[in-house]
């Protein structure tokens, strides 16, 4: 038997075998990849946060700065007066728009008198009685678009909002109507785009209230 040569390498063990350094390295590389995806997740979860904050502030102001217009009646019916329900904001400019069988052109005021009277809308208003064919005495209410041009905290804004004025009629004795106004309440606020349909939905529904009386 012929004595083995010193020169000639041992055999290699067969398969993969991975140091401990190496080891080591894939452990960092996978913590690593963890940290990443858990920091971006984070991150979002932070940015829907802010977003979050950010609409529900932006909400906030716009409650507070909403417009809403208040107003009483004179003691005759002829003028109801308005102003802010905020003592912060103040009126620039108004304009009203009626149902076009109750008024075929809006009307403009400025920031003077602010107002709504009864001479504007009582010839409309009494044809409307006429053809609903409506008893001698009642109440009902007539919807009106009111754009408002305010400043508050300096800053020049708009609103433009339905509301439902409150009226009374009575037939006198040659067949004629009174018509007095009695107050204002607000509908519905912040109308968006043409406010034409929420005016004509607001009429159809005061006819309708109209003839049954």
């Amino acid at each position: 038997m012929a004595p083995s040569d010193p020169a000639t390498p041992a055999p290699r063990r067969q398969g993969f075998w991975l140091t401990v350094s190496e080891i080591v390295g894939v452990l960092a590389l996978i913590i690593a990849g963890l940290n990443l995806w858990d920091s971006r997740q984070q991150h979002a979860l932070d940015a829907a946060r802010e977003r979050e904050r950010a609409q529900a502030e932006q909400a906030r102001a716009q409650a507070q700065s909403a417009f809403i217009a208040v107003g009483e009646a004179d003691a005759e019916g002829r003028t109801i007066s308005l102003r802010p329900l905020k003592t912060v904001q103040a009126i620039q400019s108004q304009r009203y728009d009626f149902p076009h069988d109750v008024l075929d052109h809006g009307v403009d005021v400025t920031a003077e008198r602010p107002r709504i009277e009864a001479d504007w809308i009582a010839g409309g208003l009494k044809r409307a009685l006429e053809a609903a064919h409506a008893k001698a005495v009642g109440e009902a209410r007539v919807p009106v678009v009111i754009e408002t041009v305010y400043v508050e905290d300096g800053d020049s804004r708009t609103d433009v909002s339905l509301y439902r004025i409150g009226f009374s009629w009575k037939r006198g004795f040659l067949g004629d109507w009174r018509v007095h106004l009695r107050g204002i309440a607000l509908a519905r606020r912040g109308l968006a785009g043409d406010p034409a349909a929420a005016l004509d939905a607001g009429w159809t529904a005061a006819k309708a209230d109209l003839a049954a009386r």
